[in-house]
């Protein structure tokens, strides 16, 4: 995975260098809906204990912001981020002693992205009638942040702790965008992402590591402001 993740990134690079004229084409904001897979939190984890029946992570809306770049008419690179944020909550017994816990996951995707516009006339791509379709693919650095509280009733072992990390993958997206008025364009993508990180376990004097899978689709919409 990380030699794929490589090339495109020097595909993408490369891009950049062979075009002289480059112009800022557009920003937006956006917001869309994200469904993780989070495979082991969801079958194999603890949460699967709680509540007597078990917990799952479910999708979240994200709220999204890019800007892109014009590299000539049909080849573009962007760069978008992202904030995802989800939690589970939950009650387990043991012993005769009850505890609450909760883990709350965020997911921070940022991408470098190459995009293909298909062409029209520059009278039809002007219309308020006039749907651009695009594809591309990106390189995704994902920023991730978890945090686990337990509270036991009636006895000791309450846990407040957080942990940070970071891994890569990819997006694949494809999507259309139509005029809205002036400058400003409605769009609306389908975005599938590849990616995983790696959890780390410490229980007493012993660790293990799973692999978590981040892979999902995403599909959201974005108001972008075009320069030209």
């Amino acid at each position: 995975m990380k030699k794929v993740i490589l090339s495109l990134a020097v595909v993408l690079c490369a891009f950049v260098s062979s075009y002289a004229q480059i112009n800022l084409k557009s920003v937006s904001v956006g917001a869309s809906y994200f469904k993780p897979s989070l495979d082991y939190w969801n079958n194999s984890s603890f949460l699967t204990g709680y509540n007597g029946t078990g917990e799952k992570f479910s999708g979240s809306v994200m709220p999204t912001v890019g800007v892109e770049l014009g590299l000539s008419k049909n080849i573009s690179l962007g760069a978008r981020a992202g904030f995802w944020s989800n939690s589970v909550s939950g009650t387990l017994s043991s012993g005769g002693v009850s505890r609450t816990e909760k883990l709350e996951l965020s997911i921070i995707p940022v991408s470098l992205e190459g995009k293909y516009s298909f062409s029209f006339s520059k009278k039809d791509s002007a219309s308020s009638k006039s749907i651009i379709p695009y594809f591309g693919v990106g390189v995704t650095r994902y920023f991730i942040q978890n945090k686990f509280t337990r509270t036991v009733a009636n006895g000791t072992g309450n846990v407040n702790e957080s942990q940070n990390g970071n891994s890569y993958g990819i997006q694949i997206l494809v999507g259309a965008e139509k005029r809205l008025f002036s400058k400003v364009y409605l769009g609306v993508d389908v975005r599938y992402h590849l990616g995983s990180y790696n959890q780390k376990f410490t229980e007493g004097t012993t660790s293990s590591t799973q692999s978590i899978s981040l892979n999902g689709l995403e599909a959201g919409l974005a108001v972008r402001y075009k320069f030209n």
